[in-house]
């Protein structure tokens, strides 16, 4: 996506960051998957905001053009049915992360860090590549998630939630010893369970060397829904390695361990990791010469990935498609929700919110998010079957 042409100004001349400010401020967290679709209804004019909003961003990586991708983000102007100026403050954390931060808002332990009302821009926008220098530490008053609450880590106290959507998810393949086009639940959970030989996917013996997962940590959405439809289980805890970007197997500096119940905060930078091949990297977990690697990523994280020359792989022999989702054939794909914290509320959170219930059906791209009256069938969380009406 392109940033909306009102906050292009960032390519003219300097911005100026806030240091005295004099504007209500909302904190939302959550889903890193469903970003994109929030910035989206958050810089539509009308939407959220009167008019489209100065957009201040960080953490887009080398090419943050697009300012939806961005782990920070700050979208500052007056809210429909406001009168004075309002700033919508988010830091995408991941879904679980995000559940557990509204239901403990406040509980010190279980604050975001947002950025810094400092660096948030009043005039013209402002989208940069690095995280932010400084940051604030607060309680969320709402958060995006890829899963009912009932389906989460954090199922008290309960939270008011609204679904708004659907999300789409993906398995891919790196460029390893192990070629294949599809993978099966049952392949899935051998593999999140320390790696599979690659027999297990091909059927021909004598094929030894191993298949790993490499995914998300467990503040993640996408986690809860790979795990919960495959039937590996929500609350299992997987072992599963992380790449550098160049093929080779990260080491955890605290365990030493290759393998182990851990994983990237971002699908970004998972999709990222998959760039190298491993065909000829040392497997430090098994031993030997070349292995290979799936995970599991949003559809527009996977994207990213199969440009960086991953492989996407149809999922129990059906192909990702829209209308597959729709129709309840392709089953990896997460009950999107807004929700909100039961404390700490002020007027312009629970405007927002209003706002992100009414419009979010309008800017869902059909593809990676997909509104709620396109579909065909419905289910209650990741490990309940779609059922048609």
């Amino acid at each position: 996506m392109k940033l909306n042409k009102s906050l292009m100004a960032v390519t003219l001349g300097l911005s100026v960051a806030v240091t005295t400010q004099a504007f209500d401020e909302v904190y939302l967290t959550g889903s890193t998957a469903m970003r994109s679709t929030v910035y989206k209804v958050l810089t539509t004019p009308g939407q959220v905001f009167t008019a489209a909003p100065v957009f201040t961003g960080y953490g887009g990586g080398s090419s943050p053009a697009s300012g939806s991708s961005d782990n920070y983000m700050a979208f500052y102007g007056t809210l429909v049915g406001n009168s004075s100026p309002s700033v919508v403050n988010c830091y995408w954390s991941g879904s679980e992360a995000g559940i557990q931060a509204v239901a403990s808002n406040n509980v010190t332990a279980f604050y975001q860090t947002f950025m810094a009302d400092s660096l948030i821009q009043t005039s013209s926008s402002s989208d940069n590549a690095g995280n932010p220098g400084s940051t604030q530490t607060v309680p969320a008053q709402l958060a995006m998630a890829d899963n009912a609450q009932s389906f989460s880590r954090t199922t008290k106290p309960s939270l008011t939630g609204t679904e708004v959507g659907i999300i789409t998810f993906k398995w891919v393949r790196n460029n390893g010893v192990w070629t294949g086009g599809n993978v099966t639940d049952s392949e899935i959970v051998q593999t999140l369970s320390g790696g599979a030989v690659r027999s297990v996917f091909t059927g021909v013996a004598g094929q030894t060397d191993f298949v790993y997962a490499s995914g998300r940590d467990s503040g993640s959405g996408t986690r809860v829904n790979a795990f919960g439809n495959s039937g590996f289980g929500i609350l299992s805890s997987p072992q599963q390695i992380e790449l550098d970007g160049a093929g080779n197997m990260l080491q955890d500096p605290s365990t030493l361990n290759y393998i182990e119940d851990w994983g990237f905060s971002s699908g970004g930078n998972l999709a990222n990791s998959l760039k190298g091949s491993t065909t000829a990297s040392t497997d430090q977990v098994n031993g030997g010469t070349g292995f290979s690697v799936i995970a599991y990523l949003s559809v527009g994280d996977a994207s990213t990935a199969t440009n960086n020359g991953a492989t996407e792989l149809t999922y129990n022999g059906v192909l990702f498609s829209p209308a597959a989702v729709e129709e309840g054939n392709y089953t990896f794909w997460g009950n999107e929700y807004i929700y909100k914290a039961n404390n700490g509320q002020t007027t312009s959170s629970g405007k927002v919110y209003s706002s992100i219930v009414a419009n979010t059906a309008a800017d869902c791209d059909g593809v990676k998010a997909i509104a709620l009256s396109s579909m065909h069938c419905s289910r209650s969380g990741p490990t309940a079957p779609p059922v048609h009406y």
